[in-house]
């Protein structure tokens, strides 16, 4: 099952330098795909800060692919074994 969205919703505020009042979002789960085609949420947590009258509003946003600028940690085999103590 693939990720088709990551489930983000506020789960505070915060105030910028400038002095705007701004949202904090975490991701709290993700939808997947079923074999039938069907789309499946799992909610990995629940922010209570973010609930506001009882209701907590998500937004769905789909997967970002990672930048290509960043590279992998080398692995063991590519580190040198010379140590010089």
């Amino acid at each position: 099952m693939a990720i088709k969205y990551y489930v983000k919703a506020a789960v505070s505020e915060y105030v910028d330098q400038s002095g705007t009042t701004k949202k904090r979002y975490n991701t709290i789960g993700i939808v997947t795909e079923t074999k039938k085609g069907d789309l499946m949420m799992k909610l990995e947590m629940i922010p209570l800060l973010g609930l506001k009258e009882g209701t907590l509003w998500c937004y769905l946003n789909l997967p970002e692919d990672k930048p290509e600028g960043k590279t992998a940690s080398p692995s063991l085999e590519a580190i040198d074994d010379d140590i010089p103590f």
